[in-house]
């Protein structure tokens, strides 16, 4: 029977038993992201979608109120993420945190290799950048599960 590595304990925490390498992964990720959230990459779309649809003046201006706090709150995130990446037991408060920031890293990696909802990647894509998306979409599987149970 498959025993996954992240379970409710009594106290209500979680037991996190991800491997040194997957956290080696995680963190990395986190890095490049945090720098990558400092920069007007498309890679981001996904994470940064136009509220208004196709009405640059209104986007605009929604970026200008809200776009430093939404990157602001995303590397509050990441800061959690590179806190806790050693932890064995994580509170509910930081696996949702987790969560939200694996499934941050999962969007821009399919946005890297055009990938939009449930659809395979296009042939010829990095094999390596495939497998790291087809983890963090494990990882982000069994947190939910996790919150869920």
């Amino acid at each position: 029977m498959f025993r996954s590595p992240i379970r409710r304990q009594r106290g209500g925490d979680y037991r996190f038993t991800i491997s040194d390498d997957e956290r080696q992964l995680v963190l990395d990720l986190v890095r490049q992201l945090r720098e990558l959230l400092t920069t007007d990459s498309p890679a981001l779309r996904r994470l940064f979608p136009p509220p208004y649809g196709d009405d640059d003046e209104r986007n605009a201006g929604y970026a200008v109120l809200a776009g430093s706090e939404l990157v602001e709150r995303r590397l509050a995130a990441l800061e959690v993420i590179e806190t806790t990446i050693d932890a064995e037991t994580l509170t509910e408060d930081q696996l949702q945190t987790w969560m939200r920031s694996v499934n941050d890293l999962r969007l821009v990696l399919g946005t890297l290799l055009d990938i939009s909802d449930d659809e395979q990647p296009v042939s010829g894509a990095d094999e390596t950048m495939v497998a790291v998306y087809e983890y963090l979409g494990q990882l982000l599987e069994l947190t939910v599960q996790a919150l869920t149970d």
